[in-house]
């Protein structure tokens, strides 16, 4: 759902809206499957390299590449998701949190890996190619990865959207599965093919599925940008529609995209 097909740019409303449920963004949005930390390693070289995070929210990512003994500059502008960030890297030693914009922060030494879990989207689109340029060394990595999903029962997810949409029709949903033949018409493989300063631009697919309850999925909605700036009362009703139009146990298929680039030796 904060993973769009096109770039959403910087909208600072919603860009750090997520600190007003920072705790339960960490406890309860999904991880990224072992096998894309593993494809990114192997992309980039291995373990020894420096690694920058844009957009490190809770530390969801960050915690899965430290676990490998990476040495990474977290970077996250909302300072009530950077606490939670901290606080939950604080046993690996190789991380250091930098409260900013992406944007903004620059590595006293250009890194080995750039990446970027669930927040490109949000980076400045005026800015965002050329400062992770600036940011990578010659031949440094750069990796781009989202989480998209949808309720695999077609029915459920069905009567879902028409609960959701009877009080905020402005809000999209994405249901259509996630093609790996499709991957490279996408947004960011449409930028980054046509970009002096990357070459060697992959796309790799994973699916998984993952449970949650009925509270469990609301709560899970709860922490999405389109609902976190919605006025209380709507909100309510909202939530209140889909929690009975759920199955008390909510089965979602799960699409992980993952965009690996590198950065050009001569640009």
């Amino acid at each position: 759902m904060d993973a769009p097909e096109q770039p959403a740019g910087e909208d600072t409303p919603r860009r750090l809206v997520f600190g007003t449920a920072a705790e339960q963004y960490d406890l309860i949005r999904p991880g990224y499957p072992a096998a894309l930390v593993s494809a990114v390693l192997a992309y980039c070289g291995g373990t020894g390299v420096t690694a920058v995070e844009a957009g490190a929210g809770t530390g969801k990512a960050t915690r899965a590449f430290a676990g490998h003994g990476l040495r990474i500059a977290a970077v996250e502008p909302d300072p009530a998701m950077a606490g939670i960030l901290a606080a939950s890297c604080a046993g690996y030693p190789g991380v250091t949190v930098v409260v900013s914009g992406f944007e903004h922060y620059l590595p006293a030494e250009p890194a080995g890996l750039l990446y970027s879990a669930q927040a490109w989207h949000w980076m400045d689109p005026e800015v965002r190619w050329a400062h992770a340029a600036r940011a990578l060394a010659p031949g440094g990595s750069l990796a781009l990865f989202w989480n998209f999903d949808r309720i695999a029962d077609h029915q459920v997810q069905a009567e879902v959207i028409a609960a959701q949409q009877a009080v905020t029709p402005h809000i999209e949903w994405g249901t259509d599965a996630v093609t790996s033949d499709g991957l490279l018409d996408r947004w960011p493989a449409t930028d980054l093919a046509g970009l002096a300063a990357f070459t060697g631009l992959q796309a790799q697919l994973f699916q998984w599925e993952r449970v949650l309850t009925r509270r469990q999925y609301l709560d899970y909605l709860a922490t999405h940008s389109a609902y976190l700036v919605l006025d209380e009362p709507v909100r309510a009703e909202v939530f209140t529609r889909i929690g009975r139009a759920l199955p008390a146990r909510v089965v979602l298929a799960e699409d992980t995209v993952l965009y690996l680039a590198r950065r050009t030796r001569s640009s």
